[in-house]
């Protein structure tokens, strides 16, 4: 769901640990508050003050939790940026320059051109989101620590190495665990996490991820759930030229688990199987295969939470 473009002052914010700077569109203004919660009310204050309706920031790998929902409960419409998008932005105005000052007023004019904003997200996966980053990390350290148990040769380091890795299997399970309780306090979150686990290849953890991480699902058009995770081949042509598909961007921490699914679906499901055969068939190269059964999977994720149906094996 998407806000229209406000009438309102736009506002730019430059998150750091300890500082925010601030920014109003059009106007020399300019603020800096401790990112504490006193710096926050004080901000809102002086954002309110200035007419501002619309505020901006980039994505700074969690400073900017606290602030984004101050900013939301005060009912100010909030754009979060990604760091790539704000850069880009500077150097199509030219910009070289870089301090917290300046990145606020640039942030602050990115956000002035927005021409719609996302709806505030909703909570409860928002704290279900960040306990699934802790269980994806916990699983990054495990992988990590088993590759460096095969270069040990020491029995004091492995089984050190060892004790580590059994603490980190079980954080894995009682994260997801805890996960899987949390939502099904809720009836539409464990009817929409049953939807998605019907599908085939999918299990639990990743329909965990597409529950939390693609709250989308479910309300798109044809191609745009493939689109959204990163799976959809766009074109590069030009002129008479036709040059290849490839599939860019998208939502990195689901598609890694899409892929998990697509290996398992093409294995074990005859229709995937089916689907994958005739591809090899035609001459297509596996990842493009997978990439295709991953497109297949999103796409049907979709559908099964649009029609509130389970998936029915082909």
């Amino acid at each position: 769901m998407n806000i229209s473009k406000s009438n309102t002052f736009s506002a730019g914010v430059d998150v750091a640990k300890l500082w925010l700077d601030a920014a109003i569109h059009g106007s020399e203004a300019m603020v800096r508050v401790a990112n504490t919660p006193a710096g926050h009310g004080e901000l809102i204050d002086w954002l309110c003050a200035q007419g501002a309706g619309r505020v901006g920031l980039e994505a700074t790998g969690g400073y900017e939790r606290a602030i984004v929902k101050a900013l939301r409960d005060a009912a100010l419409e909030v754009v979060v940026h990604q760091p790539i998008e704000v850069r880009l932005f500077a150097r199509i105005k030219r910009l070289r320059a870089k301090n917290d000052r300046i990145d606020a007023r640039l942030i602050a004019c990115a956000t002035a051109q927005v021409e719609s904003v996302r709806a505030a997200a909703d909570p409860r996966l928002a704290e279900l989101a960040e306990r699934l980053t802790a269980y994806e990390q916990a699983s990054e350290l495990a992988t990590l620590l088993k590759t460096q148990m095969e270069h040990l040769s020491l029995p004091d380091l492995i089984e050190d190495a060892r004790a580590q890795l059994t603490i980190l299997l079980a954080r894995k399970a009682r994260i997801v665990a805890d996960i899987m309780a949390r939502v099904r306090l809720w009836p539409d979150l464990a009817r929409r996490l049953a939807l998605l686990n019907s599908l085939p290849g999918v299990g639990s953890i990743v329909a965990l991820s597409l529950l939390i991480r693609m709250p989308e699902l479910g309300a798109m058009k044809r191609g745009q759930a493939a689109a959204l995770v990163g799976v959809a081949p766009f074109d590069r042509d030009s002129g008479e030229r036709k040059g290849q598909r490839f599939i860019a961007g998208g939502r990195r921490r689901p598609r890694k688990l899409l892929y998990m699914a697509a290996l398992a679906a093409k294995r074990c499901d005859p229709g995937h199987r089916s689907f994958a055969q005739r591809l090899a068939a035609a001459g297509k190269p596996p990842k493009l295969i997978l990439v295709a059964i991953m497109r297949k999977l999103i796409e049907a994720a979709n559908l099964v939470i649009l029609r509130d149906t389970p998936w029915v094996p082909q």
